[in-house]
C-alpha cells in the first residue's frame, strides 16, 4: 500500500469483508505497506483500506478455486484538510452597546473554584482593578455612633477597593434590588455559590441606572425554576486532620467546619405570571478550639548563658569566629571544633555575648515555667 508519489504507508487498516455473510476480516500495513489476509472461502469480497490523513479505499476481489491468492495494489489519496476556528468572547472585554468594563462569571466557574466559606465576594479579587482593603472593620465605631455588625455575618461582605475608590463605595445588587447595608457599606445577602446563576462586576463607567456609587457594582443573579424539577446538594468539609500545626503550639487545636445544603426549582406557580418556584439553604457547622501557642523561651539559667541542661549543637563556624573566640575566652579555638567542646561546661560567658543578641534577650518574655499563678498575675500587672 502506497501514496500517490510511492511512498509506502504503515500502520493502514485494511477490512475485508464477504459480500455475502457480511463477516468482516482485519490487519494492519507493515512497515513496507505490506498485508496479508486468509479467507476462509472463495467469493465475493470487498476490501476496504483507511489510514490517517487519507481517504478510504474501496475495492472488489473476486476469489476463485483457480486463483485463491491476489495480489493488490492499494493507492491511498490525500484526505481534504478541513480546519474549525471557534471564537469565543472574553467575558471582559469592552461591550459594544455601552462603555462600561466588568467581568461575568457564571455558576460553572464560581462552583468550580475551591473557596474557604464558599462566598461569591471571595471571587471579586480574581478581577483585574480590584484590591483588598482593610479601612473598615467588621464590628468598627463608625460615624453614626454605633458599633455594627455586618447583616452577612461571618460571611466576606465584600469590602474591596475597585479602581483605587473606597471599598464602601461599592453598590451591591441582587436580582436588580439594591442589597448593600449602610454602615460597613458591604452586601447584606450572600447567596450561596449553588443559588448563584452569574454575578457581574462593573468596574468603571458604567451607566447611570447604577447611581450612587462611585466604586464598581456588583450585580448578581440568582436562579429560577424552569419545567421540570431540578436541584442539587453539596456537602464541605474542614477539620484538623486536613490542618496544619501552628508553628508555634505543642499540638493542633480542634477545628471542624461542615458547610451542607442545596437547591430546589420547579415548575411554575403562575404560568400566566411567570412565577417560579426556587429555593436554597446552606448550613455551616463550626467548632474551633483555642489556640495556645505556647512558645519555649529562656529559662532563667539560660538567660544567664548557663546551657549545662540543654545540650550544644553545631560547630565553630569559620576562622573569623574562631579567631574572636580565641580572644574572648583566652584560649586557642579552632574553626570546624564543637560548641560542646568549645564550652565543656555548657556555660557561655556574657562577655562573648554580641550586642544583637544581648538587644533581642531583653525583648523575650520572661519564662513563667514553677511559676504559681499569684505570681504570674502579679508580674503582669
Amino acid at each position: 500500500m502506497q501514496d500517490g508519489s510511492g511512498a509506502r504507508i504503515a500502520q493502514a487498516q485494511v477490512t475485508v469483508r464477504s459480500g455475502a455473510a457480511g463477516e468482516a476480516l482485519e490487519a494492519k500495513t507493515g512497515e513496507q505497506g505490506e498485508f496479508r489476509v486468509e479467507v476462509p472461502v472463495a467469493g465475493n469480497y470487498r476490501v476496504v483500506a483507511a489510514a490517517e490523513g487519507f481517504k478510504p479505499a474501496t475495492l472488489p476481489i473476486i476469489l476463485t478455486a483457480e486463483s485463491p491468492v491476489v495480489k493488490l495494489a492499494l493507492t491511498l489519496e490525500p484526505a481534504e484538510r478541513s480546519d474549525t476556528v471557534q471564537v469565543s468572547a472574553d467575558a471582559l472585554a469592552a461591550e459594544t452597546t455601552s462603555t462600561q468594563l466588568g467581568e461575568t462569571l457564571d455558576s460553572g466557574k464560581m462552583e468550580g473554584v475551591p473557596l474557604n466559606g464558599r462566598n461569591f465576594t471571595d471571587l471579586m479579587a480574581v478581577q483585574p482593578g480590584i484590591v483588598p482593603s482593610n479601612t473598615s472593620q467588621p464590628g468598627a465605631v463608625i460615624m453614626t455612633g454605633v458599633a455594627a455588625t455586618p447583616p452577612s455575618g461571618n460571611a466576606n461582605p465584600g469590602n474591596l477597593s475597585i479602581s483605587g475608590q473606597r471599598e464602601s463605595s461599592n453598590g451591591f445588587r441582587v436580582n436588580g434590588s439594591d442589597a448593600e447595608e449602610d454602615v460597613n457599606m458591604g452586601t447584606s445577602i450572600v447567596p450561596n455559590l449553588d443559588s448563584i446563576e452569574s454575578f457581574r462586576v462593573l468596574t468603571s463607567n458604567f451607566d447611570a441606572e447604577y447611581g450612587n456609587s462611585s466604586g464598581g457594582q456588583v450585580l448578581v443573579t440568582t436562579k429560577s425554576g424552569g419545567a421540570k424539577w431540578h436541584g442539587s446538594a453539596f456537602e464541605y468539609l474542614r477539620n484538623t486532620a486536613l490542618d496544619a500545626r501552628n508553628y508555634f503550639s505543642q499540638d493542633r487545636a480542634v477545628y471542624r467546619q461542615n458547610q451542607f445544603g442545596g437547591t430546589l426549582g420547579g415548575t411554575p406557580i403562575r404560568k400566566s405570571k411567570n412565577l417560579f418556584l426556587f429555593g436554597d439553604y446552606q448550613g455551616t457547622r463550626l467548632t474551633e478550639g483555642i489556640d495556645t501557642g505556647n512558645i519555649a523561651v529562656p529559662s532563667n539559667a539560660e538567660r544567664g548563658g548557663d546551657f549545662s541542661q540543654t545540650p550544644l549543637t553545631g560547630s565553630v563556624n569559620g576562622t573569623a569566629w574562631a579567631a574572636q573566640l580565641s580572644t574572648l575566652l583566652g584560649r586557642k579555638v579552632t574553626a570546624g571544633e564543637a560548641y560542646s567542646s568549645v564550652f565543656p561546661d555548657g556555660k557561655i560567658p556574657q562577655t562573648s555575648w554580641s550586642a544583637p543578641a544581648q538587644y533581642l534577650l531583653a525583648s523575650i518574655p520572661q519564662s513563667n515555667a514553677g511559676v504559681g499563678l499569684f505570681e504570674s498575675l502579679f508580674t503582669i500587672f
